[in-house]
């Protein structure tokens, strides 16, 4: 229960309006949590490699506009052209459900790029992240 209301706060983190031109960094309850992006869309990162909960409750979570609990496939476009498309599940992509071995070069590509186009349910978006960061996300 408690890594349920942990995932829950986390989420409602990050759907809050974070900067436009930077990842913003903090520790929560002993879980990295990285956003970026601007009003349209927001992209965070959760990453818990202590396993500070018993166990990775890592994700990737995209927020387009208001709606930060969509379920559809994501694509995400890098710009040395590496597109990956991955089942997001109520505005999330879990390293726990990882699915076609997606998590390794989604978490490589925000780590490389200061750029990443998103779209989602028709809707193209192309978000901001600043220097790239070497993130906790195991």
């Amino acid at each position: 229960m408690r890594i349920v209301k942990t995932l829950i706060s986390i989420t409602f983190l990050a759907s809050l309006p974070v900067s436009a031109l930077a990842w913003d960094h903090e520790m929560e309850r002993g879980v990295d949590l990285y956003q970026a992006g601007d009003s349209d869309v927001g992209v965070s990162l959760v990453c818990d490699p202590n396993s500070v909960y018993g166990t990775t409750v890592s994700a990737v979570m995209v927020a387009f506009g208001a709606d930060p609990d969509i379920s559809a496939v994501t694509t995400f476009r890098f710009p040395d052209l590496i597109r990956i498309d991955a089942a997001m599940i109520h505005g999330r992509i879990s390293k726990a459900e990882n699915q076609d071995g997606v998590w390794e070069p989604l978490l490589a590509g925000l780590r490389a790029h200061s750029a990443v186009e998103i779209s989602l349910n028709g809707e193209m978006r192309t978000v901001a992240l600043g220097d790239p960061l070497p993130f906790t996300c195991l």
